[in-house]
């Protein structure tokens, strides 16, 4: 078995999701369903001082439509 499908089949363990299901899912409702599977709160810890930009997850997953509509209003503040 290849490194990568070693880190697929462990990946579809640990989440008892399959990779076509983790895909489809949003940052939120990945970590919605690993916090109700594992009965805790998901949380990220950084193993690198915070230098430079700072931390780019500063207030917390944002989910798709909330992207695509500040993408949006940046590129329409561009064609004024």
């Amino acid at each position: 078995m290849s490194v990568f499908n070693k880190v697929i089949s462990h990946s579809e363990k640990v989440t008892g999701l399959s990779i076509k299901d983790i895909r489809a899912y949003t940052p939120g409702q990945l970590r919605e369903h690993l916090e109700n599977k594992h009965n805790a709160k998901l949380s990220f810890v950084s193993e690198f001082p915070v230098i430079g930009r700072g931390n780019i997850l500063r207030d917390g997953f944002v989910s798709r439509y909330e992207l695509d509509t500040e993408i949006d209003k940046i590129l329409s503040e561009d064609n004024k």
